[in-house]
Formats: structure tokens, C-alpha cells, sequence
């Protein structure tokens, strides 16, 4: 139980990066340990963050406590408890902050030569916190516009699909004109898509619109 709770911060780390940078797929095991070692060094410094309070702050537990003494004295076991507490909470908010950082670091990278498909980290990245406007040209010679929403990457291109939120424009093939789509996202297979292109510059003008 212990053990758990120490590397709980880690799946809070993930999730955060999870939730606001698109990454390509990894293997589990690569997963647990990311995981496993944010866990385990968030803990780590709030462990140590909590103890040094504990010199200064009677409920908590100090570092001269936890030490063996000649009287065997033993710290409180409510002050253990809410050292404990707060030894989790810490641990947590530094799991954010750990996630957050990775995340604006990788924002303001220009380029990343990385392993497995480039769709999710390109069209996952943004601009002074703006996602893509896409044009995705299909194989049938239609043209289908919108904001980035999400991706999935997965080994069979015919389980992936591109998302798009509003606002979404369709074009046929050929010189057809535009017309927009009143729906608040539309799916668009990976295995039927030929090109795709994007800009920030047209998500920011969208956003003045509004």
C-alpha cells in the first residue's frame, strides 16, 4: 500500500502530459517505468520537503523523530498521519508541475526526430497554446477543413482516425465550392486521408471571429 502510494504521483504526472501533449504510441512497459520514476523522485522530494517543515513545524514529523534514539521514543501517530498526508499532497502537486514543464518544454521545441509515426507529435503541437487548422485532402479528391481536435496512431492505419472541431468546412473535388458543416466534430479515417495541411495563422483569425 505504501509502495502504491509513493508512485501514485506518477500516473498523475502522465496523465497530465497525456492530456495536453499528443505522443505516439509506446509499450506498457515503457509506460510503468516513466511511471514508476516520476513516483518514485516526486515522493522523494516531498518526503524531504516534509521533514525539513517537521523542524519548524511541531505537528509534522522531523527528521530528528523518525531517527532511533537511546529512549526509543517513537514520533505521534497522528503526526504521522498528517505528515503522510502531506507528504501526498506535495508529491502531487509536484507531479503537475513536473508534467506541466515537460509539456511548455515541448511546445517550444521546433523540431523532434523521434521513433514511431510523426502525426501525433505535428499535428499535437501548438502555437501560443493554439492547436492547427487543417486542410485534409482525401483520397476522392475532397477537401475537408477544420481545428485540430485529436489523432489516434496505432500500428493499422485503418484504426486510426483524425479529428476535427468546428469550425469545419467541405469542399468536393475539383473547384467545388466550400460549404460548412454544422456538426461539432467530424471523423475522418487515416487510411483514406492523401495529404494534410495546417496553419496557426487561420486558428488565431478564427478565434478573433468569435
Amino acid at each position: 500500500m505504501f509502495v502504491l502510494a509513493a508512485l501514485s504521483p506518477g500516473l498523475v504526472y502522465h496523465r497530465v502530459i497525456a492530456q495536453f501533449l499528443a505522443r505516439d504510441n509506446r509499450s506498457t512497459v515503457v509506460e510503468l517505468v516513466e511511471m514508476a520514476t516520476a513516483g518514485a523522485v516526486t515522493s522523494v522530494v516531498a518526503s524531504v520537503v516534509v521533514l525539513g517543515l517537521g523542524e519548524f513545524i511541531p505537528p509534522l514529523v522531523s527528521l530528528d523523530e523518525l531517527a532511533w534514539n537511546r529512549s526509543g521514543d517513537w514520533p505521534r501517530p497522528w503526526s504521522v498521519v498528517a505528515s503522510a498526508l502531506l507528504v501526498l499532497f506535495v508529491s502531487f502537486g509536484l507531479a503537475v508541475l513536473a508534467g506541466w514543464m515537460w509539456v511548455r518544454r515541448a511546445g517550444r521545441l521546433p523540431t523532434r526526430i523521434k521513433q514511431g509515426s510523426a502525426w501525433a507529435g505535428v499535428l499535437g503541437a501548438k502555437r501560443d497554446g493554439k492547436p492547427a487548422f487543417l486542410a485534409v485532402e482525401l483520397d476522392d479528391g475532397r477537401l475537408i477543413e477544420g481545428v485540430f481536435r485529436s489523432v489516434s496512431v496505432a500500428e493499422d492505419p485503418a484504426r486510426d482516425a483524425l479529428v476535427l472541431r468546428p469550425p469545419i468546412l467541405s469542399s468536393g473535388p475539383g473547384d467545388s465550392p466550400r460549404t460548412a458543416v454544422n456538426e461539432d466534430f467530424v471523423f475522418i479515417p487515416r487510411s483514406i486521408i492523401k495529404a494534410v495541411h495546417g496553419s496557426y495563422r487561420l486558428t488565431k483569425r478564427q478565434d478573433k471571429d468569435t
